[in-house]
């Protein structure tokens, strides 16, 4: 922990890593939880699957327990027109068994009512297990802004439904600060940290491209980092998420480190 805010390992610094090594990379740079990827982002593959693995799973743990660390939030559901709930519990399973509070999820279904009703649907078997659902918002997504997001989680009714504040995707849905300020505090349940500059991307597939291996360290780009610190609890949790292609050479650990360093150097610069 940093001072006050907890700090977990996101599953983009460290893409592609094995679970287990996330784990133990978490732990080697300081982290005090680490995020994974138990359901692949719609249209992609998951490279190390987890849920059904029941030997994996426990070693999982195992590594986790021997090494103090733990699980902030899985990834990632996508709500979809043909989205079957169903399927989903198996994974939501697992991310009880694993002690995770919190999963992700985004939206590429434009029928609100139906949206919303989905959401609801997972979100209660969430919550038997004491899971939040966490909206992420990005501007090629059906919930693409904050607003779009608060307003989501407002229609499915839901108290266990909130949003995943990702600096990089705030920026790049034209978000701020004062966009955070405006919205009930309580929907912010985590923060996904990096740092960005100031322009644009030109189109959303630049904005994918930028977003899964092109962001910034905190404090390197142009972003109103420290004003939007000052508008969030000062225990909120932080996932570190820092990919960056011109680091494809460092370890797993080396990765994790530098995103560490990084962090805390930004939040110490907080308090000058």
């Amino acid at each position: 922990m940093h001072q006050s805010y907890p700090l977990s390992l996101a599953y983009l610094t460290v893409f592609g890593c094995p679970p287990v090594e996330h784990v133990r990379a978490a732990a080697a740079a300081g982290y005090d939880a680490a995020g994974l990827r138990l359901i692949a982002p719609h249209g992609l593959e998951l490279a190390h699957p987890i849920v059904g693995d029941k030997t994996l799973i426990r070693e999982i743990k195992s590594v986790a327990a021997d090494l103090g660390v733990s699980f902030l939030d899985g990834e990632v559901f996508t709500l979809l027109p043909q989205t079957d709930v169903e399927a989903w519990l198996p994974v939501i399973e697992t991310a009880a068994e694993l002690g995770m509070p919190l999963m992700q999820i985004t939206s590429e279904d434009p029928v609100r009512s139906r949206e919303a009703d989905n959401l609801g649907r997972i979100a209660d078997v969430a919550n038997g297990h004491g899971i939040k659902m966490a909206i992420e918002f990005m501007r090629w997504r059906a919930a693409a802004t904050i607003e779009g997001a608060a307003e989501l989680a407002r229609a499915s009714g839901r108290g266990n439904v909130g949003i995943l504040l990702d600096t990089l995707h705030l920026s790049r849905s034209g978000g701020s600060p004062a966009s955070v300020a405006a919205l009930p505090g309580e929907l912010m349940l985590y923060l996904q940290l990096c740092d960005a500059p100031a322009g644009q991307p030109a189109s959303d597939a630049d904005a994918v491209a930028e977003a899964r291996g092109a962001r910034l360290l905190p404090g390197e780009g142009d972003l109103w980092l420290r004003e939007l610190m000052a508008v969030l609890p000062r225990d909120i949790w932080i996932s570190v998420e820092t990919p960056h292609e011109s680091v494809a050479g460092l370890s797993f650990t080396e990765k994790a480190k530098r995103g560490m360093q990084a962090t805390r150097a930004f939040l110490d610069s907080l308090a000058t």
